[in-house]
């Protein structure tokens, strides 16, 4: 659990790219980011993108993105919090149990995101009591048996944290990997209430296979106050993946990228420095890689491009991250 504030924004594709629009300011202003996630939109929706900052950055943040995004909207949300899960083993029965929780209780999600090694759900701070309290009920934690005892859990000073925030640099960021993974769909639909992102939770946990995996999960605000989805799965499964979206959500429209490839960086300090997701949305904008999806939590960048573009993205983020050997 993970406190500060949530900001949103949405523009049309080609107005505003995400590098200098959005990650690009707050970066030379120093600003971390406590998670990103991103769904690049099409001729009939907008690109949305939504981030965490601590409480103390969201104003200037806010500042920032008004003046960048002037065609767009940018809407904050003060009182936030990152609630994260893991290890979910990139499972998506993992996944639909956690959005079911969440959604069974009437938490609004603000955004949610995705790493190799947890979802993340973005939520009202007021609601976090209520959004424990469901988890408890779908999952077992060994190491806390009751919410009352995950809450008694001591935290890290906030001082602490921004004193390493403040004392760690580096000129070529270190990176534990960059790995990859094709022969992926990606999919992408819009739901307008609570109901039907709980369907959408059934139909992940319907999806749930041995050997089977979802490697990204991302969710935005949408138009019309409809929540977009995105999700990458194997090609392979193309049409079983179909017939369970449909059977679950009849009346919603589905749409399916196909192929597309995931790229994982993972790195020490990727959740305590600023200027990393700008230093990879800008090393793949410049080399004219179509981001189709982005999610930045806990440790690490997942990045959605075309299948066709993977070879680009493996060469540039190669020459701009060092990886550790």
């Amino acid at each position: 659990m993970e406190k500060g504030a949530c900001l949103a924004s949405s523009f049309r594709p080609g107005d505003h790219r995400l590098g200098p629009g959005i990650v690009s300011p707050l970066a030379h202003n120093k600003i971390n980011l406590t998670l990103l996630t991103h769904v690049a939109g099409d001729q009939l929706l907008d690109s949305v993108t939504v981030l965490c900052t601590e409480s103390a950055a969201a104003a200037d943040s806010y500042s920032l993105l008004k003046a960048r995004i002037r065609k767009g909207a940018v809407c904050p949300y003060p009182g936030a919090c990152i609630l994260s899960l893991y290890p979910h083993d990139k499972r998506s029965d993992i996944k639909g149990n956690f959005i079911r929780s969440l959604a069974e209780a009437k938490v609004m999600i603000r955004a949610l995101a995705s790493s190799p090694s947890a979802i993340c759900a973005v939520l009202p701070l007021d609601a976090k009591d209520r959004a424990i309290e469901a988890l408890f009920q779908h999952f077992v934690f060994p190491s806390y048996r009751t919410p009352e005892e995950f809450h008694a859990v001591v935290h890290p000073p906030q001082e602490f944290v921004r004193e390493v925030i403040a004392s760690y640099q580096e000129k070529i960021i270190r990176v534990y990997y960059i790995v990859h993974q094709t022969g992926l769909d990606l999919w992408d639909l819009s739901v307008p209430s609570s109901q039907a992102l709980e369907d959408f939770a059934q139909a992940l946990i319907a999806l749930g296979k041995p050997n089977r995996n979802i490697p990204f999960l991302a969710a935005v605000p949408g138009p019309g106050k409809k929540f977009t989805l995105s999700f990458s799965i194997s090609a392979d499964c193309a049409g079983e993946v179909q017939d369970i979206l449909k059977a679950n959500l009849p009346a919603i429209t589905i749409r399916r990228h196909s192929l597309v490839a995931a790229v994982f960086l993972h790195g020490p300090h990727f959740g305590d420095r600023y200027g990393i997701a700008d230093t990879l949305v800008k090393t793949l904008e410049r080399a004219k890689v179509s981001l189709l999806a982005l999610s930045c939590a806990v440790s690490s960048i997942t990045a959605i491009v075309r299948e066709e573009e993977l070879p680009t993205a493996l060469q540039v983020l190669g020459k701009t991250f060092e990886e550790q050997s």
